[in-house]
């Protein structure tokens, strides 16, 4: 069945490649107070997005200003992020918990804390608040589940946000940070080499799965978060990126897309792409998984 899979996948491969791409760029768990603190207050991933000049979205937990004993420095740290022009600013939970496992009663209390500060920000940087994106995007343990939040949600006015490709960053990161600190500089870029890597031959492997699955291509949303991996090689899979003719946009403009309208097919609470949940087939839905690339190199050195 892979061998099917990744045979007609390279079928349509001369057809999707002659299209032009288009990508949103999100990132989760902001502000990273760590990396901040780090760096003498300063945060060298916005510092790179400023200079890239295109969209983006940031997915906001406001525990996370309470992670270190510098509550009014960190606060600060998101009000400039939120502050500027390009940036849209989402909820993603006050403490990133799993819905699927604490339930609606308390993820309900997450989402309304995780508002507090970033919603009064938002408006006086005339923007709202009007996405949120589930923790370990866990939508919930089951149909009823997902129901309920996403009634709750479109009751206090957010859009839940979906991505379609993402390449585990967070996975890197720590790779990419032990080398860091072991004085390892070398060893660091070979690991930031290959997140941009994989992250390319993921995008183009979703883009053989939308043609497959949808007969067209979406536009993607990235998801990727506030790391020191990121502040290093976030530029460069960008400019990558621009290499192969994609164009940036905005998280609304990806999202008027209609494939985001698509019914979901998948109502466990898994965190896989949307365009896996958009396939009604179980059986294709599988077995395209399990043709996604793999970076064996950097899973190995997890272990």
């Amino acid at each position: 069945m892979r061998k099917y899979c990744l045979a007609a996948l390279a079928c349509v491969f001369a057809i999707y490649a002659r299209a032009q791409g288009s990508v949103a760029i999100t990132i989760d768990d902001v502000p990273n107070v760590h990396l901040y603190a780090a760096d003498g207050n300063s945060s060298l991933l916005l510092k790179k997005l400023d200079s890239l000049n295109l969209p983006v979205a940031v997915f906001i937990n406001e525990a996370n200003l309470k992670q270190n004993t510098a509550f009014e420095p960190n606060k600060k740290l998101l009000q400039t992020w939120i502050s500027r022009p390009y940036i849209t600013a989402g909820n993603h939970s006050y403490s990133h918990p799993n819905y699927g496992e604490i339930g609606f009663e308390a993820f309900k209390g997450e989402v309304l804390q995780g508002e507090e500060l970033s919603r009064k920000m938002a408006a006086d940087a005339g923007k709202k608040l009007e996405y949120f994106r589930f923790p370990f995007n866990g939508t919930g343990k089951d149909s009823l589940e997902q129901a309920r939040m996403a009634q709750f949600l479109a009751e206090h006015h957010y859009v839940s946000t979906p991505y379609t490709v993402e390449s585990e960053d967070w996975l890197y990161t720590q790779l990419y940070e032990k080398a860091l600190k072991e004085g390892k500089p070398e060893e660091a870029r070979k690991i930031g080499e290959r997140y941009v890597k994989q992250s390319l031959a993921l995008f183009a492997y979703f883009d053989q799965v939308a043609w497959t699955a949808l007969n067209r291509k979406v536009k993607h949303i990235y998801l990727c978060h506030d790391n020191r991996l990121n502040a290093d090689y976030l530029p460069v899979l960008v400019n990558k990126l621009k290499e192969q003719k994609y164009q940036f946009t905005s998280l609304a403009e990806a999202l008027a897309d209609p494939a985001y309208g698509l019914p979901i097919y998948y109502h466990g609470n898994a965190g896989f792409s949307w365009i896996y949940r958009w396939i009604k087939d179980v059986e294709k839905r599988r077995s395209l998984m399990r043709a996604e690339p793999v970076d064996q190199e950097t899973q190995r050195a997890l272990k």
